[in-house]
């Protein structure tokens, strides 16, 4: 079975797959990393971009001789798991996404970056800016947290993933998105879903955006039956 890749969303690192990893089979050969910058990991000289988590990948792909990976991705894990296939699509069997923003249109990109302060996330969520010091480090949480709003920005102001990327993609993809959704929603993913040459569709019901929502059992299942070729 060729191996599963999993790939964290914005501000976690790969301990975010812990508890999946230890539900899937062995014979899934499922592995995490992290980003640049992420869970103790030096950040590149470029800051957080998606080229940057490309190259991640395929350093990992090429580190333990992988000649194609199935990659699994959460949030900004699965939108670098796209990009991945678009630029070197060879090395991608299959893609398995969950909760994906796909519009990075300004207003609601704006919305998105005005939560990331590290100064506010101490005061009124602690216990959340607690985790992302446990992650990344004392040191290192609050650039984290800048350079995900930085990239973000980016986002918004390039179109990293075209309709024309979309229907380049050929290896099978799933995309799946909790209905409750508000970050990434069901009418993105569908929209995406028929861009793609060979696209399926899994939503997930009473589902939110956080992947601590997410029924890991069901998860599991889905990961194991997908990848199973």
């Amino acid at each position: 079975m060729i191996p599963i890749l999993l790939l964290h969303g914005a501000l976690a690192s790969k301990t975010q797959f812990d508890s999946l990893i230890d539900m899937l089979p062995e014979s899934a050969k499922a592995d995490a990393i992290n980003f640049s910058g992420h869970g103790g990991k030096l950040p590149a000289i470029t800051g957080y971009t998606f080229q940057t988590f490309a190259n991640d990948i395929l350093e990992y792909a090429d580190a333990h001789k992988l000649d194609k990976l199935n990659l699994f991705g959460y949030s900004m894990g699965g939108y670098a798991a796209l990009y991945f296939a678009k630029l070197y699509p060879e090395r991608v069997n299959r893609i398995f996404t969950f909760n994906v923003k796909f519009n990075w249109d300004v207003e609601s990109t704006q919305k998105e970056i005005a939560m990331l302060n590290a100064e506010n996330m101490l005061l009124k969520v602690p216990g959340f800016a607690n985790n992302l010091m446990m992650q990344h480090g004392l040191n290192m949480w609050k650039q984290v947290v800048q350079q995900t709003g930085d990239m973000m920005q980016q986002l918004a102001a390039t179109i990293m993933l075209a309709d024309a990327d979309f229907k380049l993609i050929k290896c099978p993809v799933l995309l799946s998105v909790g209905d409750s959704d508000q970050t990434a929603s069901l009418e993105q993913t569908l929209s995406v879903y028929k861009k793609l040459p060979d696209a399926s569709l899994w939503v997930l019901p009473d589902t939110g955006h956080a992947f601590e929502e997410v029924d890991k059992t069901a998860l599991c299942h889905q990961l194991t039956r997908f990848f199973r070729d």
